[in-house]
């Protein structure tokens, strides 16, 4: 639980800082205002005028859109393919559109080196030339003389003089003016290109935005056509060296197989020899399987004649004489085995079983010999014909043994010539197919509109003007007022007094309108319910109660420089307490700069100086305020030396007398920081009232001086400040003292 209230308090002390910092924000807006709106105000102005006197400009746009359907005639493939639908090929064709080779080929078409709005180097009327044309118009009346003279004047002066160039810098400046006004973009997301021009004439716009597309439109189409010319004519020059070299290489083989003798067969390409030599040899394979089998029948055979008995004596001598024996062997061995079973191998029956088996077998093996004697004649022809084709292979194998070495050299000749040819075929082909190419090329691109002359221009947007100039003073004048706000060093309100030098701040004192022409002195005797005698009042009453008025009482106003208010604060305040009923001298001890007597009167025979050097009495130099009461002594500037008296034992017997005598004393002294004559009075004073103008004295200044106060001995005790404009105060501040303050001025008498 106690966790759970420390995090609560932490954030409701951040929430407070964030409050109270953006609440100091809106204070600093609040009172620097008057930056901000004359920043606005300027801005607003200079943007305005600019929007004016800028010559307005259209932009035409034409839309483009890489294709991504290709139409395929033809199953041919192309000498320059198609663009890749990625986002770096429509990046590469925008780099095409604004690139100076289609800028210098539209300046060309259509003449822009001689548009003035585009080559500086024409001449064009002059502002000055401008207007006194319209003078003339209007009052119609020549001034020709003059505008020469002002020319004459100007060019002697350097001014407007242009410097030669030749036509290809003009050429090269008016490409690289027309390429400003030109624009293309697209999004990442289609294949669509935007292609902009701006100019001054709407017409002009749309004509330059179309002449781009239709440039880049017909350089992307004569760019196949220029490759696919240079590949047939790359193609025709290879097919001529080839369709040479094809003849070269067959009739190297003619001529070799004319010279070396070697007839063709019937049989495509192979000589007489060799066709012989490959049915010779067809025939000695034929000649020598024959051979293995007949030698494969006769060892069967043999194996049978030595035992006809066997089972597959039928099928290996396929003799159907032994085949119906070897039945009846078969017939005459089951019964012999029954026989022999049931009666035994004595019995008569089985005997002649027996004699019966024994002459089939006999008749089996005569039959099996006379087979074999057949097998063995078919294995001799087979012998002796594989021998015979053998020696006539050998033979003609001899006759061709010199035919081979000519068939190499040939074969490679043939290798080459077949080559060559291969190459020439493919190539005449493909030279056909591009030439086919010619009429069926098609763009990349295609246009989707084209660019029409806009209704209304498009630069500069007065709208658009006004408002970037309200937007941009309005940064400049919040910029401005926080930098002023940093940089006024002065005092705001008396919480900002206190928190800087540590001092009770305990009055604001306010300026009178100066449409009232009132002085301040005479204000608080003729309305004492207004606002500025209720603040003096204030004041007084706070001095009261920290005992600053009691009988006895020393108080020292001063200030840290001139024009602070010190002797206004003085005058006002000490007829205000005088008026209330209390007896109150008003001591004049500013003896450079007096003022008491200019405001109140001076009719004594003399004044505070003669008072200390003994030349005039009490009764001499006092006077009395008919209107409060107010007893004062004035100082007069004959003194070569008033810090001398200032600081002398007299004056301050003086004063310590006048402390009994009266209820208050009040020292008007000069400021610390001009002299120090404020400085020798410190000993006297049992209070020390400080003056401080209200955002006017840097607070450097007055700390000094205060610090000059401590170091004499004397604390300053309260701080008034001075020349308050409340209604500034009120709306720009957001202390104590400036809460309400609107509200509060119904309890004020004007």
């Amino acid at each position: 639980m106690a966790a759970y209230t420390h995090v609560d308090g932490a954030l409701g002390s951040e929430a407070s800082t964030r409050e109270v910092a953006l609440r100091d924000l809106l204070q600093v807006l609040r009172r620097r205002r008057s930056t901000i709106i004359a920043s606005v105000l300027c801005c607003t102005a200079l943007a305005t005028t600019g929007a004016l006197l800028y010559e307005p400009r259209f932009t035409s746009q034409a839309v483009l859109i890489i294709d991504p359907r290709t139409t395929e005639v033809t199953d041919i493939n192309a000498v320059i393919s198609n663009l890749p639908r990625e986002a770096a090929a429509i990046r590469t064709e925008i780099d095409m559109i604004t690139s100076t080779a289609t800028a210098a080929k539209v300046v060309d078409r259509l003449g822009l080196v001689h548009d003035p709005e585009f080559n500086g180097a024409i001449e064009r009327p002059s502002a000055i030339d401008r207007a006194i044309a319209g003078i003339n118009d209007t009052i119609g009346y020549d001034l020709s003389p003059l505008q020469q003279q002002i020319t004459g004047y100007l060019n002697s002066a350097g001014i407007g003089v242009k410097e030669p160039t030749t036509a290809e810098k003009e050429r090269a400046a008016v490409i690289a003016d027309v390429r400003r006004g030109l624009s293309a973009t697209s999004d990442a997301q289609s294949y669509t290109i935007l292609v902009s021009f701006k100019a001054k004439e709407a017409e002009k716009a749309a004509r330059i935005a179309n002449a781009f597309v239709d440039e880049y439109l017909r350089d992307q189409l004569q760019t196949k056509k220029d490759v696919n010319q240079q590949a047939n004519k790359w193609l025709e020059d290879r097919i001529n060296e080839l369709r040479a070299q094809v003849e070269v290489s067959d009739k190297a083989v003619q001529d070799y197989r004319a010279q070396q003798g070697l007839v063709l067969g019937s049989a495509g390409g192979e000589t007489f020899l060799s066709q012989q030599l490959a049915e010779l040899n067809r025939a000695l394979v034929v000649a020598q399987t024959e051979r293995g089998r007949a030698e494969a029948r006769a060892q069967n055979a043999r194996i049978v004649a030595r035992s006809p008995t066997q089972g597959n004596a039928a099928e290996i001598l396929g003799s159907p004489l032994i085949q119906r024996l070897g039945e009846e062997e078969s017939g005459i061995a089951r019964r012999l085995a029954e026989y022999r079973t049931r009666y035994g191998d004595q019995h008569p029956a089985v005997q002649a079983y027996v004699n019966q088996l024994t002459n089939l077998r006999q008749k089996m093996r005569e039959e099996a010999t006379k087979i074999m004697a057949v097998i063995n004649n078919e294995v001799e022809i087979a012998r002796a014909r594989e021998r015979e084709l053998e020696a006539a292979l050998k033979k003609l194998t001899a006759e061709t043994a010199g035919e081979l070495g000519a068939n190499v050299r040939l074969a490679q000749l043939q290798r080459e010539a077949d080559a060559n040819r291969r190459v020439y075929e493919g190539l005449l082909q493909r030279l056909v197919e591009t030439r086919e190419q010619d009429d069926l090329q098609q763009r990349d691109a295609r246009v989707v509109s084209l660019a029409e002359p806009p209704l209304e221009p498009s630069t500069p947007g007065k709208k658009l003007f006004v408002g970037g100039g309200l937007a941009v003073g309005l940064l400049i004048g919040m910029f401005l007022a926080f930098l002023r706000d940093h940089l006024n060093k002065t005092f705001r309100n008396t919480q900002h007094v206190e928190e800087t030098i540590g001092v009770p701040a305990i009055g604001l004192v306010p300026s009178l309108p100066h449409h009232k022409n009132a002085k301040p002195e005479d204000y608080v005797l003729d309305r004492p319910r207004s606002e500025y005698s209720e603040a003096v009042r204030a004041i007084g009453v706070s001095l009261y109660a920290r005992g600053a008025l009691n009988t006895g009482s020393v108080v020292m106003v001063t200030s840290a420089v001139p024009g602070e208010g010190k002797t206004t604060v003085c005058l006002t305040l000490a007829r205000m307490l005088a008026a209330s009923g209390r007896r109150v001298l008003l001591l004049e001890c500013d003896l450079r700069c007096p003022r008491i007597g200019n405001v109140l009167g001076d009719n004594a025979p003399g004044d505070l100086s003669d008072l200390i050097v003994g030349k005039a009495e009490w009764q001499d130099v006092v006077q009395v305020d008919g209107r409060s009461g107010l007893h004062y002594v004035v100082g007069r500037p004959h003194c070569d030396h008033p810090q001398e008296l200032l600081g002398s034992e007299k004056l301050a017997s003086i004063i310590k007398f006048a402390s009994l005598e009266y209820d208050c004393v009040i020292l008007d002294t000069p400021p610390m920081a001009v002299v120090a004559d404020a400085g020798v009075l410190t000993r006297s004073a049992t209070e020390c009232l400080f003056v401080v103008r209200w955002e006017q004295t840097p607070r450097a200044v007055v700390q000094r001086a205060i610090e000059r106060l401590t170091e004499l001995g004397r604390d300053v005790t309260s701080v008034v400040l001075s020349r308050v404009d409340l209604k500034k105060l009120a709306r720009t501040d957001a202390s104590e003292e400036a809460y309400g303050m609107n509200e509060a001025r119904r309890y004020y008498t004007r």
